[in-house]
């Protein structure tokens, strides 16, 4: 039996049991000529006829009519061992989307801690900043950076955010920057465009006017449309760049990045990093364990970041 043989089975059980051409179509997402060439393919492999065909329309044959449950039963079966078959791998299927700088600059460096624990699986990361239809698109969660969601998701908070200025050790030592200076003047910045849309995230004119900079000093320097475009500049030397603390985070710890001002000169955003999902939709062991563990992570973030603000001079 070929497969073309099950497509027109499928076609002969719907069109009997539904009563019509038309009908089936519509359930088979297919035309009704579509069907009845199915059928009729079905019809020359067997030698005989399953449908009578009349100007009036069409009936099912008496050999098809002795067919009719055993077709029913062996659609319905087919059907039954797919969805087993689809959902035990869904059990082992994890499908994430998150804004692409967060994928890159936290999320990278542990999710590896992840996968060690559920080797067997698939792990899809979708790194976009396409604001993603949980209930219409495949994916089991959203790591999202706004305003708290309503029905029919659901969600856990994970941090917050604030903008400080960082850039590398070299670059500060090589500008001399002092913490108590109040003017950027002579001082290379890298300018993030379009970064985000929360009301709360600030350029260099307003970070600078929030503690008493010299305005004329913060307009020099080079544009980037990337924001990891601008944070790779920074940690080359290049310049000074404001950054959120979540993406600067793991590149201060390793020593790549410094806050050259007090880490008190921050700017907290509106928006928080939030885990969203389909509410009242029943979550596989996978689906729970990941969620276990990146609250895990994000409780280690919060106690590393608390640390790292007290440690900074």
């Amino acid at each position: 039996m070929r497969l073309s043989h099950l497509n027109a089975l499928r076609a002969l059980e719907a069109a009997i049991r539904l009563g019509s051409f038309s009908a089936a179509s519509h359930e088979l997402g297919v035309s009704p000529a579509a069907v009845g060439q199915r059928i009729k393919s079905l019809e020359d492999y067997l030698g005989c006829q399953l449908f009578q065909r009349s100007s009036t329309g069409t009936a099912p044959s008496v050999t098809a009519r002795r067919a009719e449950s055993l077709l029913t039963t062996g659609i319905t079966n087919l059907s039954a061992a797919l969805e087993l078959l689809r959902q035990q791998s869904d059990e082992r299927r994890l499908a994430v989307t998150l804004p692409a700088s967060f994928a890159e600059h936290w999320l990278a460096p542990s999710v590896w801690g992840f996968y060690r624990r559920h080797e067997d699986i698939e792990l899809r990361l979708d790194a976009t900043n396409r604001d993603v239809d949980l209930v219409a698109e495949d994916f089991d969660f959203a790591i999202r950076f706004g305003r708290q969601t309503a029905a029919p998701l659901a969600e856990v908070l994970l941090f917050g955010d604030a903008v400080l200025p960082v850039c590398s050790p070299r670059f500060l030592e090589q500008y001399g920057i002092d913490p108590d200076q109040r003017s950027l003047d002579g001082i290379p910045l890298i300018h993030v465009d379009n970064r985000t849309s929360d009301p709360g995230w600030v350029g260099f004119d307003g970070w600078g006017a929030a503690f008493g900079f010299e305005q004329e000093s913060l307009r020099q320097g080079v544009r980037y449309s990337s924001f990891s475009s601008g944070l790779k500049s920074a940690i080359d030397g290049q310049g000074l760049v404001l950054s959120g603390l979540v993406e600067a985070y793991n590149a201060i710890r390793a020593g790549l990045l410094v806050m050259p001002f007090d880490p008190a000169m921050r700017c907290r955003t509106h928006f928080s990093y939030r885990l969203i999902w389909v509410a009242n939709k029943p979550q596989t062991k996978l689906q729970t364990d990941f969620v276990d563990w990146l609250l895990e992570m994000a409780d280690l973030y919060r106690h590393g970041v608390r640390d790292l603000l007290q440690a900074e001079p």
